[in-house]
């Protein structure tokens, strides 16, 4: 079983958005995929995926909440997608250590980045690798210099930034709110830009597993 992680020091980043986009896409290349939600109070994948079922969209994508991380692996499955709760305590670290691969998605304002980078700092102190931690800059505005401001900031922390950013677009949100990943909206072009941001999460996942 592999193990992608999306975590957070805060909510509202998009954890559960790029939770959604990676389980979709392993699951449409004939993955047996499981999102585990530890956000137990909103369980906003667990609805999502029931919202999913109910619409008989394809394919179909199993989410269930956790608050232990090792039921939550205890499934046979061959990717399993971590949903973690907004903040650092010891479950957050136990689901980091059970990675592969660390997703910290994240705005371009110094108080979205802040945060997440003393997060990943955290994480590397309790023994996380640098190169097991990707930063996806999410809900981007059309300003091509504080994109890169904030990719500049992430370097220089010491952390690599996936190449494709996901711009705030209310096609988007419509498709989530009805059961759909990013990839599912009726809008080649996002659909197109999720691809991509989704792509390059594949390749770094085979990249640190091999």
């Amino acid at each position: 079983m592999l193990a992608i992680a999306c975590l957070s020091q805060k909510g509202g980043v998009g954890k559960s958005t790029l939770s959604r986009l990676i389980a979709t896409t392993y699951a449409k290349a004939g993955w047996s995929v499981k999102i585990a939600d530890f956000n137990t109070k909103q369980k906003t994948s667990v609805d999502w995926a029931a919202q999913r079922l109910d619409q008989a969209l394809a394919p179909e994508i199993r989410a269930e909440a956790f608050s232990n991380v090792k039921l939550a692996m205890k499934d046979d499955v061959d990717l399993i997608v971590f949903d973690g709760k907004p903040d650092s305590e010891a479950s957050t670290l136990e689901i980091a250590k059970s990675a592969n691969l660390i997703l910290l998605p994240c705005g371009v304002t110094t108080d979205d980045l802040m945060p997440q980078v003393k997060f990943a700092h955290e994480l590397v102190s309790r023994g996380i690798r640098r190169s097991d931690i990707l930063f996806v800059l999410n809900k981007t505005l059309d300003s091509a210099v504080a994109i890169q401001d904030a990719r500049n900031f992430l370097l220089d922390a010491g952390y690599q930034t996936a190449r494709t950013d996901l711009p705030a677009r209310t096609g988007y949100q419509m498709a989530q709110n009805s059961g759909r990943a990013l990839t599912e909206t009726p809008y080649s072009s996002l659909n197109d830009r999720a691809g991509e941001l989704a792509q390059e999460i594949v390749d770094q996942l085979t990249l640190v597993t091999t």
